[in-house]
């Protein structure tokens, strides 16, 4: 027989997702396209960014995102399972042997060779539907993508290849957060292949060239459709939207234990950490295991009733250590915010030498989500 015992459903560690912030992050990319702008296609591959690949892709095709931009077929499955029907393009290389799922899902594809399109307008024509490909343009990246000297070529295999349905073309920037010079080299190379299919009668209806950086800071490369990541989720190191973003994510946990500790004392696995004068430790029940880097360990700082409290010792697998000597009294059961508050997402990325992407798209499932209307 169950009880309703008022018991917290997130007792130990949860990550708020706040849509409203979502929306709001929307507006703000919108504001600057204008209202007859290019779409905009949210970028929900990993999880949207560790932020729930299905409730955050339903809430942005109703607040002003045309497209939903995933990394696999599988998480483009995994959407229209749920009933969206808003279109979907697959922005990494799929394997011949998930051609036919990209079709018959109704799956927007980027194709960088022949093989891959004869292989999706075979499954295409076998099932009586078509297949709709993107031609992506290696410019720079090398990751993926055709040469741009073969761009025309495969285009025009694209059009004459039974099944296939040539709709959009597009290209990836290499750092257009920080270096102008090759950004404007991608976008002048990427609009010379442009040019050349339009010469040949060739103009696919959504052109893309545009990460978040490229969306705001570089109106050239905006063209029908733009593709925001990182500033949708009000994470914006570079100061994109001017200090506008929201974060949605907001990532906390509880204190595990209280202890003292004397001068001298190490701290946490291998030592790394001693203390250098009498020391008061608060243990959270957050660790590597849900997401949060090792690579923080006695680097990064947790928000504590609105005090900064350094980590110190390792981050393990399931615990973090802080020094909670300077601020107010601790006890267990306490909230602490482990991303918001004082605690940015783009800070803690510096601190574990990475980028702020991977910061959030870390979390575990282990962490529930929980979601803010």
């Amino acid at each position: 027989m169950g009880h309703n015992l008022g018991v917290n459903p997130h007792p130990r560690s949860w990550a708020e997702i706040d849509l409203a912030a979502l929306s709001h992050n929307l507006r703000c990319v919108r504001r600057r396209l204008g209202p007859e702008g290019p779409e905009i296609a949210l970028v929900v591959k990993a999880d949207a960014y560790g932020h729930g690949l299905v409730p955050i892709s339903r809430h942005a095709v109703r607040n002003g995102a045309a497209w939903a931009a995933v990394a696999t077929i599988q998480e483009g499955i995994s959407l229209r399972d749920v009933g969206i029907d808003n279109r979907v393009v697959v922005l990494s290389p799929i394997l011949p042997v998930e051609v036919e799922q990209a079709v018959f899902y109704d799956l927007d594809t980027m194709v960088e060779e022949p093989m891959i399109l004869e292989a999706l307008g075979k499954a295409a024509t076998s099932i009586g539907k078509v297949a709709r490909v993107h031609l992506k343009v290696d410019t720079g990246i090398h990751r993926f993508g055709c040469d741009p000297s073969t761009a025309l070529a495969l285009a025009q295999r694209a059009r004459s290849t039974p099944g296939i349905q040539l709709v959009g073309l597009a290209q990836h920037f290499i750092d257009s957060s920080r270096d102008r010079e090759s950004t404007l080299a991608q976008i002048a190379q990427f609009d010379s292949v442009r040019r050349t299919l339009a010469a040949a009668g060739i103009v696919p209806e959504t052109i893309h060239a545009a990460n978040s950086a490229g969306t705001v800071a570089y109106g050239e490369s905006r063209y029908s459709m733009v593709r925001v990541g990182l500033i949708g989720y009000g994470v914006d190191p570079f100061l994109l939207l001017q200090g506008e973003a929201r974060p949605v994510m907001a990532w906390y946990s509880r204190v595990t234990s209280v202890r003292e500790v004397p001068q001298g004392a190490t701290i946490g696995y291998s030592s790394t950490f001693r203390t250098k004068r009498a020391t008061r430790l608060a243990t959270v029940g957050v660790g590597y295991g849900d997401g949060y880097p090792r690579a923080l360990s006695n680097k990064a700082m947790m928000d504590v009733h609105g005090c900064f409290a350094p980590v110190v010792g390792l981050v393990c697998m399931d615990q973090t250590i802080l020094d909670v000597t300077e601020c107010p009294p601790v006890a267990v059961g306490d909230q602490v915010s482990v991303i918001g508050g004082k605690v940015q997402a783009s800070a803690l990325a510096e601190a574990a030498g990475t980028n702020s992407h991977e910061i959030v798209t870390r979390l575990m499932s282990r962490v529930p989500r929980k979601y803010r209307y």
